[in-house]
């Protein structure tokens, strides 16, 4: 599974809020209602969602490592205490 970089976000970041400065240099209302402003705050959306969702699957693989360990430990007595009772009769 492949993740979101951090930097190409981040150089999209930069890009945008030089995009936000030129239009406020040129106080152009046209520029300001551009549908891509609308894209631009959806990206960011999407992008927090993005990290929510990852820490969120990071901590289930976590949890998920532990309950397997922890099982497996519990398994591989009793395994072993069955073997012995069955060698014992």
């Amino acid at each position: 599974m492949q993740g979101i970089e951090p930097k190409l976000h981040t150089s999209l970041t930069s890009r945008i809020e030089n995009y936000r400065l030129l239009i406020e240099a040129l106080e152009d209302p046209e520029s300001r209602s551009s549908d891509i402003m609308l894209q631009i705050s959806e990206l960011s959306s999407l992008y927090e969602d993005y990290l929510s969702n990852k820490k969120n699957l990071e901590q289930s693989i976590k949890n998920y490592k532990v309950y397997h360990e922890n099982l497996r430990k519990r398994l591989t007595l009793r395994y072993r205490e069955l073997k012995r009772k069955t060698r014992q009769k």
